[in-house]
């Protein structure tokens, strides 16, 4: 209560003396309440009964009296901006407010509820001066983090503690309350919470006005503007205070406006208001925002005004003298849309995804329009294979695989490429947010687009065998021209298909050779350049003769059987013929002419030669690293691989000349012919479909940080997913999530584990593959030539080790891979896992261990309230330990806090002569909710950067 001294009336001077101990007057700001102005009754209306009670009656209440008395001598009168924003508010609160019904399925949490506009509702009861300090808070949160807006908080109040008292002479009684402000405490702890609050509204408000908000950004992104030029805090922050609610107030009623600084920018900014624009800069712009408050028509003109800090955005400057406890003040420069500063939600998370995922990529992501084409089309082709009964491609995006992160990221480059104009804008920026600061955020991987670029592996992927053999006559003819070789010295060996069954390999230059001179009209002399094949005819008369030998040597060294090696050279799974004693020393291949003659016509009628195959000496074993000996072709006849897909269409290139390949052929080129062959429609969508499925399936998932990274990433969009207006903190993107505690001993779901399907009468049973390292094991599975596998008989626990097998070796008891691959499936989550992957994202920063939140039952932060399913479900119901559910609302509680069960819950002894009035009723199979009629005592932890969990008190719900 105020409590006064006597007045002592002035005789001679008519004035009023007022005794010295008024200066020390006690005044109860939790008493004083006023109306709220009827523009914010929708705010009011949209609270809890629990969240209003604080606003009218509690510390929120109390602060914001206290800050509007304290400040309220400095401020402009503004009913205009106070009628416009009181609409804006409650326009926004409405659209968020939940009914008695709705609120009541959020269990516990039902009094948190709904849009925090506590500290909103609690200046409206405070009055005009008071709603003028929340407009101040909302710029303080948008510009600076809670630790630095909190510091400039306790500055500002006490510099102006210090001005009241040093103005006061002891005869002004027109401004008691002010005075009495200046003498109340203001705890760094509650500034917190009242910055906080402000921070929560900030989210709401710019999920409900996302368009808008997106659209101004965008165009303040290229103004360099200071909000002014002040060293000293608290003149700077009164000064933009002032001149923001002036200049706002005027455009309100009509009258246009020029941004001279960047005050204003930053209060439209904060405060939900979009008037209509001219912007000067880079080009002269007039941007109609329609937005109904402006109705009078006020215009503000921006970029006239630019700063010679060289400062991307509206920026702003200060020291901070309460920042740290001990020593100088710190100097802070924010910008509105500094990139380590803004949130984003998951759209926007994903787009800045696909940026560290092109940034990985190196050269074969720099086209970032290329590139998202074709995630896109690849896509887009498994879903038409899926479609069309592919089980390759249902494995990859039916089921559980429609929440994997190669779903995602092609629904993200579907959204980037259906984008135009300011959104497509946008989405630049967040793509190259995620190249610039996101390069640890995935980590590099193994191999660009996916496993299928490395060394030409894709040409598998082509249609047809003449595109296949165009391709590589491209890169050969490159390669040729780098290394300065000739056509002897590189060509082309491809897998020609005699039925569905059986093949054969044939030869083809890459490389056009001289097959003879002419002149031209002038006499003057040139070369007659053409392509050669060495085609398969059925001839196997000199096959016998010349290398018999040769393969019976390396059939020897090898372990193979002679006629297994005639049947893979020569014509795949061909007929054999014994003697009438059964021996096999006399077989002899038997397999039908093919139409020689008919090729040999089209070819040559394109302009190529052509000659038989069986015609020459070919020492082929086979195995692409051992590679191949053509007698007769070069003085050194012995040739590695160089490019393409391994038994499908390869390069082979002079053995001296290997080292340079990787040189001379980059991954931007490769990617190029990639992009280019998926551009044309020259892709087979069942081939992609297998070799995708092939690489993920033994993809390296445990040592790969770019592929625990990528589930890592699906992992929390499927915990985001239930949360519609939840946001990250943009630093997240330099955190690399492949160290995240949380994803440690995680695992898939156990019903996707990959089922083998044993043969020679062996029983089935269910295994989880465990991953080897190479890529080119993966491409050597693919082409059916296995190499060693781990395997985890989850039944028992029992680890089955890899065995050393030759290439050509088949896997032993494997018939056939079911489900999704490992590489594709979301982590499975325990509660302590998810809250700690949401601690992450929501702060950008902590990673905090998964054993220190085993109590954890939920989690508030910023205006979400993230809580374990079981909490708001019938104790019946079964939920899975990592389902976790989003509640829109907070607890009052600045940064991340987590509530967990009481350790020591006071329970009421009960005393043996009190049995009588015990009664134990039998269930009657009616449901009735008796929430309402108990209180639920939760405790409240906190973290503090580098220290562990700690315990912080009490809360009850």
């Amino acid at each position: 209560m105020t409590t006064f001294s006597k007045f002592i009336p002035g005789i001679a001077s008519g004035s009023l003396e007022i005794a010295p101990a008024l200066a020390n007057l006690n005044f109860d700001f939790a008493l004083w309440k006023v109306a709220a102005p009827k523009e914010f009754e929708g705010v009011g209306s949209a609270l809890s009964t629990s969240r209003r009670d604080d606003a009218e009656r509690g510390m929120l209440h109390t602060i914001a009296r206290k800050l509007g008395a304290l400040f309220e001598r400095k401020l402009p009168s503004t009913p205009g901006l106070t009628s416009a924003y009181g609409t804006r508010a409650s326009e926004i609160a409405q659209a968020l407010s939940l009914d008695e019904q709705g609120r009541k399925s959020y269990g516990v949490f039902a009094s948190r509820a709904g849009a925090d506009a506590t500290s909103l509702w609690a200046a409206a009861t405070s009055g005009t001066s008071a709603i003028s300090v929340h407009l101040l808070a909302c710029m303080l949160a948008r510009m600076w983090d809670a630790p630095e807006a909190t510091s400039l908080w306790v500055e500002i109040v006490k510099r102006r503690k210090e001005e009241v008292i040093a103005e006061f002479d002891g005869t002004d009684i027109a401004h008691l309350a002010t005075l009495s402000a200046a003498r109340q405490d203001f705890p760094r702890a509650q500034l917190a919470e009242w910055d906080d609050s402000a921070r929560a509204w900030l989210r709401v408000a710019d999920g409900i006005k996302r368009k808008q908000q997106k659209q101004l950004m965008l165009i303040l992104d290229n103004i360099q503007v200071p909000v002014n030029a002040k060293t000293d805090t608290y003149e700077s922050v009164i000064e933009a205070w002032s001149n923001a609610l002036t200049l706002v107030e005027a455009l309100v009623q009509g009258i246009s406006q020029q941004a001279r600084s960047g005050d204003i920018l930053l209060a439209i900014s904060s405060w939900h208001l979009f008037p209509d624009l001219t912007v000067v800069k880079p080009s002269m712009t007039h941007v109609r925002q329609n937005d109904p408050v402006f109705g009078s028509g006020g215009l503000l003109t921006i970029g006239l005004q630019t700063s010679a800090v060289q400062e991307q955005g509206v920026h702003w400057s200060l020291p901070l003298a309460y920042l740290r406890h001990y020593g100088a003040p710190v100097i802070s420069t924010q910008s509105i849309n500094s990139g380590l500063r803004s949130r984003l939600s998951l759209q926007e998370l994903l787009q800045a995804t696909l940026g560290s995922l092109l940034q990985g990529w190196g050269a074969a992501g720099r086209d970032t329009l290329r590139s998202l084409r074709w995630i896109s089309s690849m896509y887009h082709l498994l879903l038409e294979g899926s479609k069309l009964g592919s089980e390759k491609a249902s494995v990859l995006t039916g089921g559980v695989a429609e929440q994997s992160w190669l779903a995602l990221l092609s629904k993200a480059a579907d959204l980037y490429l259906g984008s135009e104009g300011l959104e497509r804008q946008h989405n630049n920026k967040l793509i190259s947010l995620g190249r610039k600061h996101g390069k640890t955020f995935l980590g590099t991987p193994f191999a660009p687009c996916f496993g299928l670029l490395e060394r030409g592996s894709f040409i598998k992927m082509v249609t047809n065998e003449d595109e296949r053999i165009g391709v590589l006559r491209k890169v050969g003819k490159r390669m040729a021209e780098e290394m300065k070789i000739d056509s002897s010295q590189i060509f082309i060996r491809y897998k020609h298909e005699l039925s569905s069954s059986r093949w054969v390999y044939e030869y083809a230059t890459a490389v056009p050779y001289n097959t003879g001179n002419k002149r031209k009209a002038d006499g003057t002399p040139c070369s007659i350049l053409s392509h050669h094949r060495w085609l398969y005819s059925g001839d196997h008369a000199r096959l016998d003769q010349a290398v018999r030998d040769y393969y019976m040597r390396y059939c020897n060294i090898t372990g193979h059987t002679f006629d297994g090696i005639i049947e893979r050279t020569y014509g795949q799974s061909g007929d054999v013929y014994r003697s009438a004693g059964g021996s096999a020393a006399t077989t002899k291949h038997v397999i039908e002419i093919h139409d020689f003659a008919r090729r040999q016509a089209v070819l040559n009628a394109a302009g190529e030669t052509v000659s038989k195959r069986e015609d020459q000496l070919i020492e082929d074993t086979f195995a692409r690293d051992a590679g191949i000996c053509w007698a007769y072709r070069h003085a050194r006849p012995f040739y590695s691989f160089a490019y393409g897909a391994t038994d499908d269409a390869e390069l082979f290139i002079i053995e001296e000349k290997k080292p340079f390949v990787d040189v001379v052929q980059t991954a931007d080129e490769s990617a190029t012919i990639l992009y280019s062959l998926f551009e044309s429609s020259s892709i087979d969508k069942d081939i992609v479909a297998r070799e995708l499925e092939c690489y993920l399936r033994f993809a390296p998932v445990d040592v790969d940080p770019h592929l625990k990274s990528l589930k890592a990433i699906s992992t929390a969009a499927m915990l985001f997913r239930h949360f519609p207006y939840a946001s990250v903190d943009v630093r997240i993107l330099q955190q690399g999530l492949y160290n995240s505690s949380w994803i440690r001993n995680c695992t898939a779901p156990q019903e996707h584990h990959a089922v083998l399907r044993p043969l020679h009468g062996a029983s089935e049973r269910s295994f989880s593959l465990q991953p080897y390292a190479l890529a080119e094991r993966q491409r050597a599975l693919s082409a059916q030539h296995p190499m060693n596998i781990t395997a985890v008989d989850p039944a028992s626990g029992i680890i089955i080790p890899a065995s050393p097998r030759r290439n050509d070796e088949p896997l032993p008891s494997v018939e056939v891979l079911h489900g999704t691959p490992l590489a594709l499936l979301p982590y499975a989550l325990s509660k302590s896992q998810a809250f700690a992957c949401l601690a992450m994202f929501e702060s950008g920063q902590h990673n905090i261990d998964p054993s220190q939140l085993t109590e954890v039952m939920a989690m508030s932060s910023g205006a979400s309230i993230y809580v374990s399913a079981a909490l708001l479900k019938d104790p019946y119901d079964k939920t899975p330990p990592g389902d976790i559910r989003g509640v829109m609302g907070n607890i009052g509680r600045p940064g991340i806090t987590f509530l967990v069960p009481p350790r020591d819950p006071l329970i009421r002894e009960v005393s043996i002569d009190e049995w009588p009035l015990i009664e134990r009723h039998e269930f009657n199979g009616l449901a009735r909710d008796e929430q309402n009629k108990s209180d639920t005592a939760i405790a409240v932890a906190y973290k503090l950067p580098g220290r562990n969990i700690q315990y912080l008190d009490s809360w009850s719900a």
